[in-house]
């Protein structure tokens, strides 16, 4: 019978790894030493059958058949019993996988950290064809290479019987040796465990593996316990954070107390009850002798005394609450005290409702500036947007002009015009434009298409920004300004409408009806 082994050197698999002759032996010699190939392979009662994966079979040239591992063209609408019966070993085992757990030590040299690493692998053992594979599952820094630890093959017994290792080798809480590794097995799963106990050889419990000075220095993680008052003052203090009440925030919003007090000079006490936190303001007046400052103390939780705790140990009984002011009793603030004169009526009303306590109204008011009525604002020179070079006469440091986000985001829809200019001049009026109106922002873009021979340039005539209507009180264009037939005057240019494109067309008829 012919070997279908190579024969080449490292290739046979009883031949001594320590021979340095690699000498040609007869074909002969070979298959004697080879004749454990050619011996069936064991069948072992199963615990369940694995069941058939069946592909999908909507690409197959024919959807009455099959194709999977080892029935290529079987009917999968066929269903025989004796099928099993001439099925060979390779069949019948095929997808049953023993999975067991081990590990080995492994010496360390030139470490302060350690003098021994516990290395843990996987093995699967595969009854098809009585191979195993083995992978180790990685670790973070580590330092060694992890994952396949060794590929699927048949590995021979280390008692030089010259057989592969079987099933019954496999026992927990003993030694395996695998290629010169003395690994020693401590955990297999539920399929495995019933696997052995059909075979009459039931395995040991399992337990637990020693670990070694990386596992318990390096990988053993500490977990800090979370202090969330510390984390929610920090946020706090960041300027952000959650109020302690959900409930509390929606109930109270925009719900603020308002108190009129006096410290060597009147005081707005504000209470918010969203969040409990309570501001000074200091009332301005003309000709004070003075200098204006908005706030006495900004907004934030009041501690009933002076000294507190440790960021993070400051509980909500220290804070004051809206029972703790009361009229003809000072307030004291950072020891110093706020005699409270009275409050406005949403406060009484609250105080009257909340608490059955009639606080009596009364107290200065904040003056309102007069609104300054001698601002000239100058014409537009044209360049660049009118609302943004409006922010330099109100405000010495301007800020950039509001955009309304929702029209933005609601209306990405452009309108499209044809037009001639209206002119008598022959050089003119033949130019054709294309007028674009973008809906989003209320601006215009005129472009002069290519026209050959011409002599004029084409690309932008005019670009794109807001416009005024000189016939319409000098307001900004609007989509009823833009009518076809009709005479537009843009930036002092006179246009003519022609056309509109399809979608245009559709847009004005949905609208304007």
């Amino acid at each position: 019978m012919a070997s279908a082994f190579p024969k080449l050197p490292g290739f046979v698999p009883t031949q001594d790894i320590d021979k340095p002759n690699f000498r040609k032996v007869s074909s002969t010699k070979q298959e004697q030493n080879r004749e454990v190939n050619h011996l069936p392979n064991k069948e072992y009662a199963v615990p369940r059958k694995q069941p058939i994966q069946i592909p999908p079979q909507s690409g197959m040239f024919n959807p009455d058949y099959m194709s999977t591992t080892h029935a290529m063209h079987l009917p999968k609408n066929v269903t025989n019993d004796s099928e099993e019966l001439y099925q060979p070993s390779w069949v019948k085992m095929d997808r049953h996988v023993l999975r067991f757990s081990g590990y080995f030590k492994e010496a360390v040299v030139e470490s302060a950290l350690e003098n021994y690493r516990i290395r843990k692998i996987t093995i699967c053992y595969y009854l098809e064809d009585h191979s195993l594979s083995i992978t180790e599952p990685k670790q973070e820094n580590s330092g060694v290479p992890q994952g396949a630890f060794l590929k699927r093959q048949k590995v021979l017994r280390a008692d030089d019987s010259k057989t592969f290792i079987l099933p019954e080798d496999f026992r927990i809480n003993q030694d395996i040796i695998i290629f010169g590794k003395t690994i020693r097995l401590y955990d297999c799963d539920q399929y495995t465990r019933e696997f052995y106990e059909l075979q009459g050889i039931p395995q040991q419990p399992s337990f637990a593996p020693q670990s070694d000075s990386f596992e318990t220095k390096t990988m053993t993680k500490f977990i800090p316990q979370k202090d969330t008052v510390m984390k929610d003052y920090l946020e706090h203090k960041l300027g952000g954070g959650r109020v302690t009440s959900q409930k509390q925030f929606l109930e109270n919003d925009r719900k603020v107390l308002k108190f009129y007090v006096f410290s060597d000079i009147e005081y707005i006490l504000h209470y918010y009850l969203a969040d409990d936190t309570i501001e000074i303001k200091e009332i301005n007046s003309a000709n004070s002798g003075r200098v204006p400052f908005p706030m006495m103390l900004r907004r934030q939780k009041l501690p009933r005394k002076f000294s507190l705790n440790q960021p993070g140990q400051t509980y909500a009984e220290d804070f004051i609450r809206p029972q703790d002011i009361q009229y003809g009793q000072p307030l004291i603030i950072y020891n110093r005290k706020f005699f409270i004169n009275g409050c406005d009526q949403f406060t009484r009303y609250y105080y009257l409702e909340k608490f059955n306590v009639d606080f009596p109204l009364g107290g200065q008011e904040e003056q309102v500036p007069q609104e300054r009525s001698n601002i000239i604002i100058p014409p537009h020179n044209g360049i660049g947007d009118e609302q943004d070079s409006l922010g330099y006469i109100y405000r010495l440091q301007p800020k950039p002009p509001k955009k309304d986000f929702f029209k933005w985001v609601d209306n990405q829809v452009n309108l499209r015009f044809l037009a001639m200019f209206n002119t008598t001049k022959p050089e003119d009026k033949d130019r054709v434009f294309v007028i674009t109106f973008f809906l989003n922002d209320d601006s215009l873009l005129v472009y002069e298409p290519t026209v050959r021979n011409s002599g004029i340039p084409d690309g932008k005539f005019l670009e794109k920004r807001k416009y005024k209507n000189v016939n319409n009180n000098n307001e900004f264009f609007n989509p009823n300004d833009l009518i076809v037939g009709n005479e537009v005057v843009i930036n002092g240019w006179k246009f003519q409408l022609l056309d509109c494109d399809e979608f245009t067309q559709k847009w004005y008829a949905q609208n304007f009806k």
